[in-house]
C-alpha cells in the first residue's frame, strides 16, 4: 500500500451494469466464474470496506511514548471502522489448545508464549462467576446489544464475562471505561486480574497503543481477533536442531547484510531520531517496502533440505 488510511473494497465488482447476453459476453478468463456469476448481486450496502495497517510490533520500540501515535490515530480515526480486528488467537483457537496442551507439548508453548494471559486470568473469571466459556460468551454478547448505554456494575459484570469468555483484550477495553472508582469496587474482579487489566491498558504494543486508544475514540465495544498460531503446534514438533539450522540460514547474518534488511533498519533508525511514526507506518506500508519484506521468505524458499523442514515453515 502507498498510504495510510487506504480502503480496500474486497468485492467490488459488476456493481453498475447487468451481464449482457451470453451471446455477446466477451470472452471469460478462467477462474472468473464466482465473479461473473454474483458480481451483479453485490449491491454497494452488501460491500464491505476493509483498511489494513501494517506495522511494526510496537512493543520492541522502546522510545515510542503515546503522543508521537497521534497523528497515526487520526488518520485511523477518519476511516471511522465499525470493527477492529488485532493480532491475538482468537477464543475458539485458545480453547482447542487447551483441550490438546495436556497431551502435546507443542500445544502448551505455543499458549504460553501467545496466550498466557489469557489463560490465566480467564480461568479464574471461569471460577469466579461459575460459568464455562460457552455460558460466558452468550452472557456477555447479550450485554454487549447495548454495551453503549451500561452502567459502571453492569460493565464490570461485562468484563468479567468477556475474560471468561477468552476475549482479554475486549475485557481490557471495557475495562478502560469505568471510573477509576467504579474499577477499585469490582470485587468480582479478582486483584491479579485487575492488576493484569491495568497493566494492559498501559502496555506499548500495536494493541494496546493503537487499537484500544481508536477503539475508545470511536466508541467501538469490542476487538475482533483474528490471529492464528496453530500451525506452530507442529512447527515446534520438528526436530529442534533442524529448525534452528534452517531458520539461522533463512534469517541470519547473510539475510541481514542484504539490500532488502538493511533498507528497512534504515527506516527505524531514521524513526528513533524522529519520533515520526506516521511517517514510518506509511513508509512501512508503501509498495516498495513491502517488497523489501517480503525478501524475509527469499531464504527459506531457496535451501534444499533433505529433511523438508524449510518447505514446512
Amino acid at each position: 500500500m502507498e498510504r495510510i488510511p487506504r480502503c480496500i473494497p474486497p468485492l467490488m465488482l459488476g456493481l453498475l451494469l447487468a451481464l449482457p447476453p451470453a451471446s455477446a459476453a466477451p470472452p471469460v478468463a478462467p477462474g472468473s466464474a464466482v465473479e461473473t456469476q454474483l458480481g451483479p448481486l453485490m449491491r454497494p450496502e452488501l460491500r464491505s470496506e476493509v483498511l489494513v495497517v501494517g506495522t511494526a510490533h510496537l512493543a520492541g520500540i522502546d522510545w515510542i511514548q503515546p503522543a508521537h501515535l497521534d497523528g497515526v490515530l487520526d488518520l485511523l480515526a477518519r476511516f471511522a471502522p465499525t470493527r477492529i480486528a488485532v493480532e491475538r488467537l482468537p477464543p475458539d483457537e485458545v480453547a482447542l489448545l487447551l483441550e490438546r496442551a495436556a497431551h502435546d507439548r507443542g500445544a502448551q508453548q505455543v499458549l504460553d508464549q501467545f496466550a498466557g494471559p489469557i489463560v490465566t486470568h480467564d480461568r479464574a473469571m471461569q471460577q469466579a462467576l461459575g460459568v464455562d466459556r460457552a455460558m460466558a460468551r452468550s452472557k456477555a454478547e447479550a450485554l454487549l446489544a447495548d454495551a453503549g448505554g451500561l452502567a459502571e456494575p453492569a460493565r464490570v459484570e461485562l468484563v468479567g464475562l468477556l475474560l471468561a469468555a477468552y476475549e482479554f483484550d475486549s475485557a481490557a477495553l471495557q475495562w478502560s471505561y469505568p471510573s477509576p472508582e467504579a474499577r477499585a469496587r469490582a470485587q468480582v474482579v479478582p486483584e491479579p486480574t485487575r492488576q493484569a487489566l491495568d497493566q494492559r491498558l498501559a502496555a506499548s504494543d500495536e494493541i494496546a497503543a493503537l487499537a484500544m486508544p481508536l477503539a475508545r475514540r470511536l466508541g467501538l465495544q469490542r476487538l475482533d481477533p483474528v490471529d492464528s498460531q496453530y500451525e506452530a503446534v507442529r512447527t515446534l514438533a520438528l526436530p529442534e536442531a533442524a529448525l534452528e539450522e534452517a531458520s539461522r540460514q533463512a534469517w541470519g547474518e547473510e539475510w541481514r547484510a542484504t539490500p532488502a534488511a538493511r533498507r528497512m533498519q534504515h527506516l527505524f533508525d531514521q524513526a528513533a531520531e524522529s519520533h515520526d511514526m506516521l511517517a514510518l507506518l506509511r513508509q512501512l506500508n508503501s509498495e516498495a517496502v513491502q517488497r523489501d519484506d517480503a525478501m524475509q521468505w527469499h531464504g527459506w524458499l531457496v535451501q534444499d533440505r533433505a529433511d523438508g523442514v524449510h518447505r514446512f515453515r
